[in-house]
């Protein structure tokens, strides 16, 4: 494939509790290509959202990136000012955040919302600024986008916020887009057409998408390659359909094994024991080995490194080592 637009480098994540430091994120390296979906997949705490909150160079204190790289069209994010991140944010990178009702401002219009990211990042008027919003909300979908423009976000649907935080992702047609969990709490039909939307707008502007999500259904429908993680860790990598039909690491394997059949009818779905373990808990050995089925000796007391098992397929298991 061509050179990558973004590219993270054995990026680590801590945050300070009390005397100690404590990793979150450890080691993770990955690539995203123009026109291109990644999707991070794993279970609440395994550090997907604190990576997407990396590249946008979002991790407040307690918590700081500790060591790696973060390159973007070849500038190592993590070495650039705060005034050079503002440049970045909303304009070349665009994030659209997990609780739309948080992210968006309470006490100001949709429309003055979505002006100020295009204001601050191009040289349009108020008039026109306001134009190019209206259009944006016409493009995800929205039909009253004049009326929607002078709303406020407590008069939408969960469904209608979610657009207008597309729509602010999009507004300056963003080259890498984030999506941290952008279907969640909505119905399967809004899910469905907010899916829809962001691959047209994918398609349109070639913008390379990070997606995080917990649905592996998402995932199957949406992405290009799939990176597992888990415990602050990649424990897989593949391409979408090697992952889904040859899956290597046993927590990937649990993970679709515990998605439900239209096809094989089951009484009870599968589960993976346990819970994900605090960050910082496990110093040495495998971090999956707990809840693993297949846990060996070995397991317990080293950590295996990460192997190529295919063709572009990567996972981290003594099991393939």
């Amino acid at each position: 494939m061509n050179t990558p637009i973004l590219e993270v480098n054995q990026l680590q994540v801590s945050f300070k509790k009390e005397k100690e430091e404590i990793t979150v994120v450890n080691g993770i390296s990955f690539v995203v290509h123009a026109g291109e979906t990644l999707g991070i997949v794993g279970e609440s705490g395994c550090g997907k959202s604190i990576t997407s909150l990396s590249i946008m160079r979002l991790i407040s204190s307690p918590g700081r990136i500790t060591s790696g790289q973060i390159v973007y069209n070849n500038r190592d994010l993590t070495q650039l000012s705060e005034e050079e991140m503002r440049i970045v944010r909303g304009n070349e990178i665009s994030m659209i955040f997990q609780e739309p009702m948080t992210s968006l401002n309470p006490v100001f219009t949709i429309g003055r919302q979505i002006d100020e990211i295009i204001l601050l990042h191009t040289c349009a008027s108020k008039q026109e600024a306001k134009e190019q919003s209206i259009e944006m909300l016409k493009r995800v979908g929205i039909s009253r986008a004049e009326q929607i423009y002078r709303s406020y976000p407590f008069e939408l649907s969960g469904g209608m916020r979610q657009r207008v935080m597309i729509a602010i992702g999009m507004a300056c047609q963003p080259k890498l887009l984030i999506a941290d969990e952008p279907t969640t709490a909505l119905d399967v039909t809004i899910q469905l057409q907010i899916l829809d939307l962001m691959k047209k707008l994918q398609e349109k502007e070639n913008t390379a998408i990070i997606l995080i999500t917990h649905d592996l259904g998402v995932v199957a429908e949406m992405c290009d390659r799939v990176l597992v993680m888990y415990a602050g860790e990649v424990v897989e990598e593949a391409v979408v359909d090697d992952l889904f039909h040859n899956p290597k690491h046993p927590y990937t394997i649990g993970l679709l094994q515990s998605m439900p059949s239209s096809v094989e009818k089951k009484s009870r779905l599968y589960t993976i024991k346990g819970q994900v373990p605090p960050a910082g808990s496990i110093t040495k050995g495998c971090r999956f080995a707990e809840r693993c089925d297949h846990v060996i000796d070995r397991c317990w007391g080293e950590e295996p490194a990460i192997v190529l098992v295919g063709n572009n397929h990567t996972c981290r298991c003594w099991l393939h080592a």
